[in-house]
């Protein structure tokens, strides 16, 4: 009996029936995926930051800065042109995209092996130097990794995914926390990073079929890179907007600093993160079956737009009015300094989660020139200002100037850009925005009030009251936008609701 109500709950969340059902369905398949990891990182993180110094995750963030940027500026982009040809069966690419993949790797893991010494010196950080040739092997793990995984994107089935990332994430979680509690510092954090990708790599294997062999195709390959390179193009930008910044922390204040702002970053950044991580690989091959049909783009665009900021704006405010109790009670005291960095950065992830938005829209159409123009503007206006901002004020001057590189320079261009290339109407763009803006405003306003009038003497039980309190007065401004002013949030609910009923 348990046995055959399990079946049926799995066949009702497969991901199979028309778009609209095998998307809403691959969407709950890869927020549970997204949950999972998340909830595990979260628990290694909280543990880990108890354990080590934000110099040692500074010292780890130098490192993975420099893996990072040779990644992105040799980025392929063969997923995303694999995922967006008509074709269903892409087999005949796969062995080139994995042969050029692996050569790629080669030669990363070797840029890395020589530049570790300069790149320890330029950073006033020796430490670095072992660190960078121990994960110079991770470019050729990455390399080697099953290309026919592309399916569980391409064919909406991350129901299969799920099993990939999250073993892999459970090795990276088991065996960095086991290290820290024995060795106590940065290796920790460097041998589970290797083990990850080894686990990857492993799993790959185990979770697709697909058995690729080498072999270069150059009809195949010159299909690839034409629509990769823009890809290229795009990853290159967004390094240098999104990493430009920890390049400059590292550079003028420290590993230590460093340390700081990248653990601010990422919780500042996880609601955006995640929610249009998620809607973003879920939206983009339904975007390309789509792509003939402007006005059904547009549609799912705006059902897609409110349903990010839904859940991103009151997770964005929550963080900043939370900020000041969540790291007393779940980082420690040594994490303090972060705070600042922490509010503004929630601030820079509530705007980010609009531009994940748009990317999806663009690659969808054709058109991954976008996003790498875009992003040149937002890297230039941030390029300008970031130096004497971080100088004057520190972690929050580099948070600011992050902010006035999307405000400034992105974001006018992503709404020019959608108006014509979808016919988007300014007017009711902004109009969606403002409900959930009021509501999470409505919920800031009162958890700040009590989070300045009541005394709790617990860190732990204030943050638990200020979450529920959050909770509650969101949902009820909710309830009055949705009955009371028109928001319709309440319809792309049941909307994807039905659609996961198929």
């Amino acid at each position: 009996m348990i046995r055959d109500h399990l079946r049926t709950a799995m066949r009702a969340v497969v991901p199979t029936g028309d778009l609209a059902t095998r998307t809403a369905r691959s969407g709950v398949w890869l927020t549970v995926t997204n949950i999972s990891q998340r909830v595990l990182e979260l628990i290694a993180l909280l543990v880990l930051a108890r354990l080590l110094t934000p110099a040692d995750f500074g010292l780890l963030g130098i490192a993975l800065l420099v893996l990072t940027g040779l990644d992105r500026f040799s980025q392929l982009g063969f997923s995303s042109a694999l995922i967006q040809r008509h074709e269903e069966n892409v087999d005949d690419y796969l062995d080139t995209a994995w042969t050029l993949q692996i050569l790629r790797g080669i030669v990363l893991s070797g840029i890395l092996l020589i530049s570790a010494g300069p790149v320890a010196t330029f950073f006033g950080a020796p430490t670095v130097e072992p660190i960078l040739k121990v994960i110079a092997i991770t470019p050729i793990l990455a390399g080697l990794e099953n290309p026919g995984v592309i399916y569980f994107q391409k064919d909406l089935q991350f129901h299969r995914q799920f099993l990939h990332l999250t073993s892999t994430t459970i090795v990276y979680v088991s065996v960095t926390i086991a290290l820290a509690l024995t060795w106590g510092n940065v290796w920790a954090l460097v041998i589970g990073k290797v083990a990850s990708e080894l686990s990857n790599l492993g799993v790959s294997y185990l979770v697709h079929d697909y058995k690729p062999r080498l072999e270069l195709d150059r009809e195949a390959a010159w299909d690839l890179i034409g629509f990769g390179k823009w890809i290229t193009a795009s990853s290159i930008v967004r390094f240098m907007a999104d990493e430009g910044d920890d390049f400059v922390v590292g550079w003028l204040l420290g590993p230590a600093s460093l340390g700081f702002y990248r653990l601010a970053f990422r919780l500042g950044l996880t609601p955006a993160s995640e929610v249009t991580g998620v809607i973003g690989t879920v939206m983009f091959p339904a975007y390309s079956k789509l792509q003939d049909d402007i006005s059904a783009v547009r549609s799912a665009f705006f059902r897609t737009l409110q349903l990010v900021t839904a859940f991103t704006f009151p997770a964005g405010v929550g963080i900043i009015v939370v900020a000041p109790s969540f790291v007393e009670a779940v980082l420690g005291t040594q994490w303090l300094p972060m705070i600042a960095a922490l509010q503004i950065l929630s601030v820079y992830g509530l705007l980010l989660s609009l531009a994940g938005s748009f990317g999806p829209v663009w690659l969808a159409l054709g058109r991954p020139d976008f996003s790498a123009k875009i992003g040149a503007v937002r890297f230039l206006v941030m390029a300008v200002l970031i130096y004497p901002a971080t100088i004057r004020y520190g972690l929050v001057g580099t948070g600011g100037a992050v902010i006035a590189g999307f405000v400034f320079g992105a974001l006018p261009i992503d709404l020019y850009v959608s108006r014509n290339l979808m016919n988007m109407s300014l007017g009711r763009f902004f109009r969606e925005l403002s409900y959930p803006a009021v509501a999470a405003g409505c919920m800031g306003l009162a958890v700040w009030i009590v989070s300045e009038t009541v005394v709790v003497e617990s860190a732990i039980a204030e943050l638990i009251v200020l979450i529920l309190l959050g909770i509650a007065v969101y949902v009820l401004a909710a309830i009055v936008l949705v009955r009371g002013f028109g928001w319709s949030i309440e319809d792309d609910v049941r909307a994807t609701v039905s659609a996961l009923g198929g």
